[in-house]
Order: C-alpha cells, then structure tokens, then sequence
C-alpha cells in the first residue's frame, strides 16, 4: 500500500489506554514500561493522565505538520470512531488523514483484523474490522498502529484490496510484525514506536543512554555508538 507525497493532513488519534486492568493476553513483566508519549499514567488520576497523554501526542505531531487539524479520540465506541472518521473524511476531501491507533489498553488485533475498543462503561473490550474502518476514512491515509501484534492487521489490510489488483493510496505503518509484542523494557517508554516517530531525538538519546554505550566507557566516538542512533533515527 504505497501513496505519494502526504501533504496537508487531518490528523486524529484513537487511543484505548484504560489502564486500571490488564488485558487478558498481555503478560507484563516487572519492572515494565510505563510512559505514554514521556508521561507516566499512574503518576496521575486516570482520567487526567488519559487526557494529558492524548493533549502531549497531538503537540508532538503539530512539532511535524502545523498546518494539520487534529482530533484525539480517547476511549471511544465503535459509533464514535465512525462519526469521527467520517468528518475527517469530509473535511479533508482529497487530502491525507492520519489515524494514529494506541492500543496498549486492549488485546491484540486478531487474525481477521480486527482491532478492539471499550463499550461505554469499560466492561466489555468491543471488536472493530479494519474493513470498517478503511471504508469509514477512504484515501489518501496514512495509519500507525502502536500495538502488540500489529502486523496482523497490515495482513489483513492487504488480504483486503490485493484481489481487487487496484492500487490504494494508503501508508500503513505497524509497531511490530504479527508474532512480535511491544517491548516492557522499564528503561524504555511503553510507546516506543510512537516515540521513534514523533520525538526521535529523544528517543536515540534514551535508547542510546541505556543500552550502554556509556556505560561501556567507549564514549560518543565510538561506532557502538553510532549504530544505536542509526535504527531509530532512520524510521523518521
């Protein structure tokens, strides 16, 4: 799924990060990460370290495109994630929109590519096709999916248009590939890929702090050195 210069974009976020329970497929080490773009979740009260996290994600993509609309959707029903698409669509017209899915508070997308959400009580976690959500936001798109096993769901999106042979202007960027789960490291923020994307300077330098290199005593000159800011700094 290839599409040429992004241009102006529309951009929102989808975030399920309720964090009072686990979902049933993670197992979490301990130590684990924790920080949600630089910010600890449980340094707060849920609901404001919800709305703090969503606010900081949408300043570090304004630090790339200033000139973009953007709209954070915290939690939100399957209705709510189609109304939003939808107007982002009709704003946009011909222009790129931008869907940035945080799925640390949900379980893993599935085979068929479904990713999950909340019902409006937290009760229940609530399947989403990713065919749904492609007819619901159409082309030109770009999409980041921050979330253990998301390969699935570029399998999926491309199962999806591949036997129609027409080429779609669609970026899909996953986190991992679909047997992979985010890295726990506590040394590292719970988003790393987010992170790499949107604040890769920070990124390089944490990653380059705690895997060593200093430690090691071989100082900035060394290629150690070197080869830890390559892998981040070449996803920008």
């Amino acid at each position: 799924m290839r599409g040429g210069n992004p241009g102006p974009v529309i951009k929102f976020s989808w975030i399920p990060l309720w964090k009072s329970v686990d979902p049933p497929d993670v197992i979490k080490i301990s130590p684990c990460a924790r920080m949600e773009c630089w910010i600890d979740p449980f340094s707060m009260a849920p609901q404001k370290a919800l709305e703090s996290i969503g606010k900081t994600l949408s300043v570090q993509y304004e630090r790339w495109q200033p000139r973009a609309r953007y709209k954070v959707q915290l939690d939100p029903t399957v209705e709510e994630v189609k109304k939003l698409c939808s107007t982002c669509r009709k704003y946009a017209k011909t222009e790129r929109v931008l869907f940035h899915y945080n799925g640390h508070g949900v379980p893993k997308p599935t085979a068929s590519g479904e990713i999950w959400l909340f019902n409006k009580s937290y009760t229940q976690y609530i399947p989403l096709p990713i065919s749904d959500l492609d007819s619901w936001l159409k082309t030109p798109s770009i999409y980041v999916f921050d979330c253990s096993a998301a390969g699935m769901i570029v399998n999926a999106f491309t199962e999806l248009h591949d036997p129609s042979g027409l080429t779609r202007d669609c970026i899909l960027l996953a986190a991992c590939e679909s047997h992979e789960t985010l890295p726990q490291r506590a040394e590292f923020p719970a988003d790393v890929f987010t992170s790499c994307l949107t604040t890769p300077i920070k990124m390089a330098l944490r990653w380059l702090f705690e895997l060593g290199c200093y430690s090691s005593g071989r100082g900035m000159s060394s290629p150690c050195c070197i080869w830890c800011l390559f892998p981040i700094l070449i996803i920008v």
